[in-house]
């Protein structure tokens, strides 16, 4: 086993709980009082900024640079709705959350060139930048205002749940490559 496999040990499954974690507080964040609220979310956004930040490693490793770079980018744009919610009540904090679709779209666009995805894991990857777009467009154009919370709850919601998809799949991968080689080991003995 070489130093990879063996950081491996570490990585899948941090990044799994890492995503899960932030799926349950992003999910859950709303049932607090909205003082706690704001803290869970920030709390979710970094959680899920560090999942993204192991799979982009665990990714590089293996060669998988396009997907990673991915990860990255997205992890930048999740930073940028970690900053507009601390503006939230003021109208940059709008336009703030509304430019993290800029890299919202190249990240998401980048990790579906990770060829073990099925085809739908793609797809919902791809869908997962279609409500910051909608934002976007709803503040460029100045209507559906009414909208906005609902459209990014929705983003959140969505996001959140892709990637405990990919966190599920990278954690379901390596345990079926351990698998594999625990097999073609003891055929070796």
């Amino acid at each position: 086993m070489n130093r990879h496999d063996v950081a491996d040990q570490e990585v899948i499954p941090a990044q799994f709980i890492a995503f899960l974690l932030a799926c349950a507080i992003g999910l859950l964040g709303g049932v607090f009082p909205p003082s706690v609220s704001v803290v869970a979310y920030k709390f979710a956004d970094a959680i899920f900024i560090t999942g993204c930040v192991l799979v982009a490693m665990k990714l590089a490793r293996k060669g998988w640079d396009l997907p990673a770079a991915g990860y990255t980018v997205l992890s930048i744009a999740w930073g940028v709705f970690f900053l507009a919610k601390d503006f939230r009540q003021l109208e940059v904090g709008n336009d703030i959350f509304a430019s993290a679709f800029y890299f919202l779209l190249p990240s998401l666009v980048l990790i579906v060139f990770y060829q073990p995805f099925p085809r739908w894991v793609k797809a919902l990857t791809l869908l997962g930048c279609v409500p910051s777009l909608i934002e976007l467009i709803m503040l460029k154009s100045g209507g559906g205002r009414a909208y906005e919370d609902l459209v990014r709850t929705a983003g959140y919601q969505l996001i959140h749940g892709v990637s405990l998809i990919w966190g599920t799949f990278f954690y379901w991968q390596h345990r079926r490559e351990m698998r594999q080689a625990r097999h073609v080991a003891n055929e070796a003995a």
